[in-house]
C-alpha cells in the first residue's frame, strides 16, 4: 500500500547531507491598513528588503522583550 508520509533511506540521507532551505508556508494576514502602513514604516526605517523580513524582525524583537527568545 502507498504511504505518502514514508521517506526512503536514500532521501533521508540526502536531506541530512544537503542543507535544506527554511520551511516556507503561505499565510494570509488580515489586518487594518494602518497596521500595514506601520509595517512599511518599520521596513523603511530598518532597511529591510520585504515584509517577510520585517515581520520576522518584529516577532523576534517581541520574543526577546517577553523573555521567550534569546539573541
Amino acid at each position: 500500500m502507498f504511504n505518502p508520509d514514508y521517506v526512503t533511506k536514500a532521501e533521508r540521507e540526502r536531506r541530512i547531507k544537503y542543507k535544506r532551505k527554511p520551511t516556507r508556508t503561505a499565510k494570509t494576514i488580515s489586518v487594518e491598513s494602518s497596521v500595514w502602513a506601520l509595517l512599511d514604516l518599520i521596513k523603511v526605517a530598518k532597511n529591510f528588503k520585504n515584509a517577510n523580513e520585517t515581520v520576522a524582525y518584529c516577532i523576534t524583537e517581541i520574543g526577546v522583550a517577553e523573555g521567550i527568545e534569546t539573541v
